[in-house]
């Protein structure tokens, strides 16, 4: 079973007792080569650097697969045979377990394309290409004045001024359009931070800008090396988000599919985009003064009925360290029964008082934790709900991804659902009888009373890392 689900089903038990460091904010130092954003990034517990490109897909070179631990047999499907903004051939794609960029960038199964060789990455120092999709639940923020990458969740900088936003569009897996306006006339562009330019257009975009020759500029083709291009026009103003940035340079690139903002705007502001509610900021440098020191971590205590973020740090410290063991090994020192409801569900509802006895009887016992995990997709109904009921058990909830892989792995199909888990992380049922059942509690007595190899249905044991 792959992390991503680990982190919620082997973290419970510990999380109930230990204070945890929920990282809101983190800001990392980038490097710039060659007009591109160098990130250094954790890949299977190995650091690596990687070319940030906001128009393109995560790949990695075939000859590091190995010294980072990528399983070559883990092909994943394609849908594309070449990234799709970058023409780029690739011959495949594979899963990387894990892929980091902080604390709070954690990628759990991410497909990536194998890439051949690429000369220009030599010159880089980079071992492959890291995608905007890594970062999609968090807000990225560039600042290039201070060489400086921020990510946040789940709001943006404090020093990102509302009245600096605009709406943009996400392509999922591939990038951002966001809106420009040359001129006076609006033009949806691909935010791509690999073009070392402005704007670079395509020829037919190109052809319906006014403008005179505005001299030479940089164009891309791939992941080439930058070129030289005559064939530009200089527009006289340009507005982007709420800034006039006055005239600008535009080339064409005749190789490009679509219209692209390069990464010359880095230079002109600070860039915040946020995913999950499809906007971007932009500002000025000068609009406020940006200081690391205004960047808060928030130490909260793990109380039931609130919402609690995990550290990629605290996972592998207390979880399960992926970089040392191959099957994975729960660290926790007592069973758990989960509950997986939601408000929406009326049966989920009604055993909430029922949940609440069960709590009763079990509150001074310490060989059992009880768990309540919502499915819930809108957190203000769960969170309004815990605020009417005041449950004294664990409250957890989970978003939509990770929702969907609990209910693969473990068939689930309705809900309520309740779960039982041993001390060492396996299996004991994955559908145990609800608490308005009066077996319930005779179950659990039993199940506390065995010896610790017990086997789950199926003869499931334990639950390894693939």
């Amino acid at each position: 079973m792959k992390i991503v689900l680990l982190i919620l089903l082997s973290l419970l038990p510990c999380m109930a007792w230990t204070q945890v460091k929920n990282v809101s904010t983190e800001v990392k130092d980038y490097r710039e080569i060659d007009g591109k954003i160098i990130l250094d990034m954790a890949v299977n517990g190995e650091i690596a650097s990687f070319v940030l490109d906001l128009a393109g897909h995560t790949a990695i070179l075939s000859e590091y697969l190995d010294s980072l631990n990528i399983d070559s047999n883990s092909q994943v499907p394609s849908r594309n045979k070449t990234f799709l903004y970058k023409q780029v051939p690739v011959s495949t794609s594979v899963m990387i377990n894990t892929m980091a960029f902080g604390n709070s960038v954690f990628g759990n199964g991410v497909s990536a394309y194998v890439l051949e060789d690429i000369p220009y990455f030599r010159k880089l120092g980079v071992v492959g290409v890291v995608g905007g999709s890594l970062f999609q639940n968090v807000v990225l923020t560039i600042d290039s004045r201070r060489k400086k990458i921020t990510t946040s969740k789940p709001y943006r900088p404090s020093y990102m001024k509302l009245d600096y936003r605009a709406e943009i569009e996400i392509i999922p897996g591939s990038g951002i359009i966001c809106s420009l306006m040359l001129d006076g006339k609006t033009y949806p562009l691909l935010f791509d931070t690999w073009n070392n330019g402005m704007i670079s257009m395509t020829s037919e975009d190109f052809a319906k800008l006014n403008g005179d020759h505005g001299g030479d500029a940089i164009i891309m083709t791939g992941y080439k090396e930058a070129e030289k291009t005559s064939v530009t026009k200089t527009v006289g103003t340009c507005n982007f988000v709420k800034d006039q940035l006055g005239s600008v340079v535009v080339s064409e690139n005749k190789n490009l599919p679509r219209s692209v903002l390069g990464a010359e705007i880095l230079k002109r502001g600070i860039i915040s985009i946020d995913y999950q509610k499809q906007k971007i900021y932009f500002q000025p440098f000068d609009l406020v003064e940006v200081k690391d020191d205004v960047v808060e971590d928030i130490s909260t205590q793990i109380v039931p009925g609130k919402l609690n973020p995990i550290t990629r740090e605290y996972f592998l410290e207390h979880i399960y360290d992926y970089r040392k063991d191959k099957e994975f090994v729960f660290k926790g020192d007592k069973p758990v029964v989960i509950d997986f409801w939601a408000t929406w569900c009326g049966p989920c509802v009604e055993e909430i008082p029922n949940m609440e006895k069960l709590y009763q009887h079990y509150k001074d016992d310490p060989r059992i934790l009880l768990v309540s995990v919502s499915v819930d997709s809108k957190k203000n109904l769960w969170e309004k709900k815990l605020d009417e009921d005041k449950p004294q058990w664990p409250q957890y909830i989970v978003d939509g991804a990770l929702k969907d892989k609990l209910y693969n792995e473990y068939i689930i199909t309705g809900i309520p659902r309740f779960m039982m888990f041993d001390s060492e992380g396996r299996i004991i049922t994955i559908n145990a009888m609800r608490p308005s059942n009066g077996k319930l509690i005779p179950f659990i007595e039993e199940q506390l009373s065995k010896p610790k190899e017990i086997k789950g249905p199926g003869g499931m044991k334990m639950i390894k890392l693939k």
